[in-house]
């Protein structure tokens, strides 16, 4: 038995938002204010004791029903309407009033699941049908009600959205409902029906604690507080707990007599202050009580064990201590089940794990992620089902739980703000091409390489070693509100780009793809240069014959206009074009193209001395200004992949406060521009991944 979706309507940012839930591990990942945190919140407050929903808990895209249903009411009192037509109005208004809703759907196997704590939420007795679904309902019990209190209200001046802040909770509770997922039928389930939902799954969240401090002074003793919720899911019967247990007794009865001996003089006083008066001081008697979890969490002290000395708990970092903290909490959940035995807790064990990643470097989370899995294989063996829904911004815990040689993608659910609100991306719904390779390339990837793609809303992708390095100064130049966002810069090679068509186009990103044209010979297939395609040159570039814009001769790709340029909207490529009447091969021969005059320029030093400019580029400090005036950008540009890096260093500490502002090719300053523009996206977030492709 385990949980196949979740849906919630009218929470915060999760307007309407569906979430299918894999059988061991789902991760929700996306960029900051998606609604990751309200998913796990939602949960929290609707299945467990504390209702703490207010009016601030529903969706902005509410307050528009709110006004448009009271219209309809306020219209509904002056129009001349029979009563019939009044009754279906106040009807249609009471069922779609705004509602919190949390609908969590199970599936079951006959043959091994038992159905007893289930059957009251089975609303279908079709044989051919292993499914049940529960509703929790924040909503209205007097919606009419409401809504006259607020049409007859003293003061006037008082809008409805603020007056529903003030007010809307005195009409408003949580109902439960057996629902019909196929039908939409609903039974409401009026008494107990938290403990009911509990005796089917057990929910716990395990939340990385910020509050930890790593000084001398930590009082917060994380360890202890793990070790003791341990112990409390203690097998009582184990012959080491009883151990415990007995001494905890003997050293009480001892511990009593030593107080007796000690406070006997203060009680003897306490009983003469009562003599002879009114007053009857109560007689007090000394015991020694030892509770064993309090003892672990209060008495006992975690050193980490060194070479010649332990240290304390709060010496070691925090990340230390998160590690051992969440894989304590998530044991001591699991032995719970394990002790329950014949008595079950719950059907099945959830677990809501929020950002994990806090005060963890990348190779103790994918450590975390790795135990996590232990414990639920382990789990498995004895018979207890765990599903996790963790919460992460950390591209390492997403390359190790979220992307599987098995599995491909299918953990991943992807949430992403568009216009009008969440969208959750099931990579169960993504196509892949030969998913497995592309999986194993891109878990390889990501292990290794600092990666953002699921956190980003806008995408660069680059190719060639001097693009990745100056691309933060292209961005500056030629599209500064991009500059003031997150750039991460990604290595991967252009045998490789195609791995990431499919996926950029599934979460819908904002691609700026910067390319090389890689001009060769029709003939031999060699390296040449561009000459406008005059000679019937060919392309070399995978991107630009396979992908965008899908063309292979130069003379097609210089035609090419800005619709060819783009795909789907949301993918544009970049590539060189004609500028100063040549087009270049490279990056570096357009760089070249474009700033030849500043190249060839002087500028005067320190002691106003004449120097050449051309001495700060290494590819030209041995050549002379005539040399650069007869040779082309093709022949002047570096080839290895030394001399492009020194290139890209060069035009890096290029002093352009002290002789002139260098200027962006073209062909990217069009492509950064067209990435500039807003998307559909309220923040943005850039991704940069770089392409080598061949010469």
């Amino acid at each position: 038995m385990r949980i196949q979706n979740i849906k919630v309507r009218f929470f915060r940012t999760l307007a309407n938002a569906s979430i299918n839930l894999e059988d061991d591990i789902t991760l929700i990942v996306g960029r900051n204010n998606t609604g990751k945190t309200s998913l796990l919140e939602i949960i929290k407050i609707l299945t467990s004791n504390d209702d703490s929903l207010s009016f601030e808990d529903f969706s902005q895209s509410s307050y528009s029903l709110f006004k448009e249903l009271y219209s309809e009411y306020e219209k509904s009192l002056v129009e001349d309407l029979s009563e019939e037509d009044k009754e279906a109005i106040e009807i249609d208004i009471q069922n779609r009033f705004p509602k919190i809703q949390l609908q969590i759907e199970f599936i079951y196997d006959k043959a091994q699941d038992s159905l007893v704590e289930l059957s009251e939420f089975i609303t279908d007795l079709d044989e051919e049908r292993c499914d049940a679904c529960a509703l929790l309902s924040y909503e209205p019990v007097n919606t009419l009600g409401l809504l006259k209190m607020f049409h007859n209200r003293d003061d006037k001046e008082i809008t409805l959205i603020p007056y529903f802040k003030e007010n809307l909770n005195s009409f408003y509770k949580v109902k439960c409902y057996a629902k019909d997922i196929k039908s939409d039928y609903q039974r409401e389930i009026e008494l107990g029906f938290k403990e009911k939902l509990k005796k089917i799954v057990s929910f716990e969240d395990i939340k990385a604690l910020r509050i930890l401090d790593d000084k001398k002074n930590d009082k917060n003793k994380t360890l202890a507080l793990g070790f003791s919720k341990y112990y409390n899911e203690r097998d009582k019967t184990d012959e080491n707990v009883q151990a415990v247990e007995d001494k905890l007794k003997e050293v009480s009865v001892d511990l009593k007599e030593k107080y007796d001996a000690v406070l006997v003089k203060i009680l003897k006083d306490l009983k003469r202050f009562g003599a002879r008066t009114p007053v009857v001081i109560p007689q007090i008697v000394i015991d020694s009580e030892f509770d064993s979890e309090s003892v672990i969490r209060n008495n006992i002290k975690y050193y980490y064990q060194q070479d010649e000395i332990n240290l304390p708990e709060s010496y070691n970092g925090l990340g230390y201590s998160n590690l051992i903290y969440m894989i304590l909490e998530l044991a001591s959940f699991i032995q719970r089940f394990r002790n329950a035995k014949d008595d079950k807790i719950s059907e099945f064990l959830c677990v809501l794990i929020e950002e994990p990643e806090a005060h963890m470097h990348p190779q103790m989370q994918q450590v975390f992620i790795s135990q996590i899995k232990g414990i639920l294989d382990e789990a498995k063996k004895d018979n207890i089902d765990v599903q996790l829904i963790i919460t992460s911004h950390s591209s390492h815990i997403l390359s190790e739980a979220g992307i599987d040689s098995d599995k491909g993608f299918k953990r991943i659910r992807y949430f992403n703000r568009i216009e009008g609100g969440i969208e959750v991306k099931d990579f169960n719904s993504l196509k892949i091409s030969n998913e497995k390779q592309t999986a194993r390339f891109l878990k390889q990837y990501l292990t290794l390489h600092k990666s953002d793609l699921f956190f980003s809303d806008k995408v660069i992708i680059v190719e060639g070693t001097t693009e990745r390095m100056l691309m933060p100064q292209l961005i500056f130049k030629s599209a500064p509100s991009l500059a003031t966002q997150y750039v991460s810069i990604l290595e991967v090679g252009g045998a490789y780009t195609h791995k990431f068509k499919e996926i950029l186009e599934f979460l819908k990103l904002k691609t700026l793809v910067v390319t090389d044209i890689d001009s060769v010979n029709a003939d031999d297939g060699e390296r040449c240069e561009v000459n406008k395609g005059e000679n019937g040159e060919l392309t070399s570039n995978y991107t630009l014959k396979d992908w965008i814009p899908n063309k292979t001769t130069i003379t097609d790709l210089l035609d090419c206009d800005e619709n060819d340029k783009l795909e789907n909207s949301i993918i544009r490529v970049a590539f060189q074009t004609e500028e100063n009447g040549i087009v270049g091969r490279s990056f570096e021969e357009a760089f070249i193209n474009t700033n030849l005059d500043l190249i060839k320029s002087t500028y005067k030093d320190e002691k106003d001395h004449d120097k050449a400019t051309k001495n700060l580029f290494s590819f030209s400090r041995g050549k002379s200004v005539e040399t650069l005036n007869t040779k082309t950008p093709y022949g002047l540009a570096p080839t290895s992949s030394s001399a492009k890096t020194n290139f890209a260093f060069d035009v890096m500490s290029f002093p352009e406060d002290d002789i002139a502002q260098w200027q962006v090719p073209v062909y990217i300053d069009e492509g950064l521009k067209w990435l500039e523009k807003p998307s559909n996206s309220d923040v943005s977030v850039v991704g940069v991944i770089k392409i080598d492709e061949e010469e």
